[in-house]
């Protein structure tokens, strides 16, 4: 039986009788959409996509094949590229390839069974970005997500953090405009996993800005390093390990100068991480939005200054928060821990501010049939009023 492909392909002549003829001799295998010229099917790209494959023809009014594809890269960056022409010369191939950046370069007229051939191979070769791009975003995601909830039972206090930051450098990739934000955000979650290494305690009083021993303060300033070390065992996540390494790294007033954020992915997702975790920082410590900011604008550390703008132009809605004491039992993953929960021996099981995930309900629940903890807890509850987003304002 035929194998019948469901993904669309779009081909692109400027020709009627041919794109007709074509869709003719695909159809029953393909999924075919045909667009007369270059703007007709950049119109199609944007409407009907994404498609999977993109075929177009070389010479063609207003824009030529190979203009065509390289504006269609970036509206389908993961479409597979073709170009079907009758000028076969070598000079018009080189510059398809190195300029179209084209998956097969076929000429006109082309036999059914080569241009079938192409495009199967075609389709193979989206499957397979398309499967590299679910690996990325969505298997490796997911165990990060077993990392993060295990650092969650491990260090609470540095758990409770990254959910904040998550939300921080997402935001920010969103008003930037930066794309394959799923490292970022992973390095936000991986963020803290070299605390590990770090007591309780002494993150306490980090987070706090209290006076710290020397051997506390390089203790913290290592994590990085240790989180780089234990991710650079995991395939693929090279970039978001240098992310993690570098998040303490002040920026260089000369690197900051520049309007352009930094092309490398690894050093633009370490400067996300600086400004988010300091922003954080001063929130936890009282500041306001406005106020931390304005700190962080006029403090001894340097940020780029387009990092600063998107945290400038980010809304924040203040939700009323009612404080209730409930029964360990009855918690749900809208509460968030009023103080942090110790054992009667003063080991910390969950920190103050930390949102109460089912790990947290499970942990809590086993301690209470243990009797090594109180069965009722003070936490914080959504009370339905949320007022005025405020967007935040920094003195320029």
């Amino acid at each position: 039986m035929t194998e019948q492909y469901i993904e669309k392909i779009l081909i692109v002549d400027d020709e009627e009788n041919v794109l007709a003829g074509l869709k003719r001799q695909l159809r029953g295998m393909f999924n075919i959409m045909t667009a007369e010229g270059g703007q007709n099917g950049l119109r199609a790209l944007q409407e009907n996509g994404p498609f999977a494959i993109i075929v177009s023809d070389m010479r063609m009014p207003e824009m030529n094949g190979i203009q065509f594809l390289v504006k269609a890269s970036e509206l389908c960056p993961d479409a597979v590229r073709m170009m079907l022409t009758g000028n076969a010369d070598l000079e018009t191939a080189m510059h398809a390839v190195n300029e179209g950046n084209i998956f097969r370069f076929l000429t006109k007229p082309c036999q059914k069974a080569t241009l079938e051939w192409a495009l199967k191979d075609g389709m193979r070769q989206y499957r397979l970005v398309m499967a590299e791009r679910d690996l990325l975003e969505n298997t490796l995601k997911g165990c990060v997500q077993v990392l993060t909830t295990i650092l969650e039972l491990v260090n609470p206090i540095a758990f409770s953090r990254t959910s904040r930051i998550q939300n921080y450098v997402s935001q920010i990739c969103k008003r930037l405009n930066i794309e394959d934000t799923w490292q970022y955000e992973l390095a936000a979650m991986l963020s803290q996993i070299g605390c590990v290494a770090v007591p309780s305690d002494t993150l306490s009083s980090v987070y706090a800005k209290d006076d710290l021993s020397e051997d506390e303060l390089k203790m913290f300033r290592d994590h990085p390093q240790l989180g780089k070390q234990l991710l650079s065992n995991i395939p693929r996540l090279e970039k978001v390990s240098e992310m993690v390494s570098g998040q303490l790294t002040d920026i260089k007033k000369t690197a900051s100068g520049s309007g352009t954020l930094p092309s490398d992915p690894g050093q633009l997702g370490a400067q996300l991480l600086k400004a988010a975790l300091d922003f954080d920082s001063l929130i936890s410590r009282g500041r306001s939005a406005t106020q931390a900011l304005g700190e962080m604008k006029s403090g001894s550390s340097s940020y780029h200054p387009n990092i600063l703008q998107a945290l400038r132009d980010i809304q924040v809605a203040q939700v009323e928060m009612q404080s209730k004491v409930v029964n360990i039992r009855d918690l749900n993953d809208s509460m968030i821990l009023a103080r942090d929960i110790c054992t009667t021996e003063g080991v910390l099981l969950a920190a103050k501010d930390q949102q109460v995930s089912l790990s947290v309900r499970r942990l809590l629940r086993n301690h209470v049939d243990r009797s090594t903890i109180q069965e009722t807890i003070a936490v914080l509850i959504p009370g339905g009023k949320i007022t005025k987003a405020d967007a935040i304002k920094v003195p320029t």
